[in-house]
């Protein structure tokens, strides 16, 4: 008897590079984002220096996390890259949101 199985055919896009570059990305995205608070809170905390300009900051981050959110999230369930392998679409998505993280830090930044 000959049976023959449904198998899906391997992603092309679900290659080891990809959580490797999904890493890589995500992990830049998050120094941008959280590194310059907890840089200013640390160093205000150890020269026993007001936490007001860290305020500044904490909302520049909170901008930054929920136009990130507000942008990348669609577009992760759009149809398109949908289809593409988890890995793939956050390897997609990473360069996104730094670039989005980078602009909102250094627009606010120059305001501050």
């Amino acid at each position: 008897m000959n049976v023959t199985q449904n198998v899906k055919p391997r992603d092309l896009a679900d290659w080891p590079a990809c959580r490797f570059l999904a890493l890589f990305f995500w992990s830049g995205v998050s120094l941008i984002t959280f590194g310059p608070v907890l840089l200013l809170a640390v160093l205000s905390v150890a020269w026993m220096q007001p936490l007001t300009p860290v305020i500044s900051l904490a909302r520049v981050t909170v901008l930054q996390v929920g136009l990130i959110a507000a942008v990348v999230t669609p577009l992760y369930f759009g149809p398109g890259i949908r289809r593409l392998a988890r890995s793939a679409r956050f390897a997609l998505l990473g360069p996104l949101a730094g670039a989005m993280a980078l602009a909102v830090f250094l627009c606010h930044g120059h305001h501050m």
